[in-house]
């Protein structure tokens, strides 16, 4: 996988336990358009701590160009913002 640090608008869930789960999310590519992506399948998740912020990491299956992948989401807790970590 290949480290791409990009800024992405998600939607996600929270279940009956009130855990986080994204749904899809939008990025934006190399000509400047917005696509939109859904998440097949969360592997796992796990929360740790970076420089004191909490911190999310979901590691997801996507289908990209046709292809199935997998991808790393972070959420950072404080500023609630997600991010396409790799892909």
């Amino acid at each position: 996988m290949k480290v791409v640090m990009e800024p992405i608008d998600m939607i996600a869930w929270f279940n009956v336990k009130g855990i986080l789960m994204p749904l899809k999310f939008r990025l934006e590519t190399e000509d400047h358009s917005l696509k939109t992506i859904k998440i097949n399948n969360v592997l796992y998740h796990t929360e740790e701590n970076i420089a004191g912020n909490p911190i999310r990491t979901y590691t997801c299956t996507i289908t990209l160009n046709e292809v199935e992948q997998s991808c790393e989401l972070k959420y950072e807790v404080k500023t609630c913002k997600w991010i396409l970590f790799k892909i």
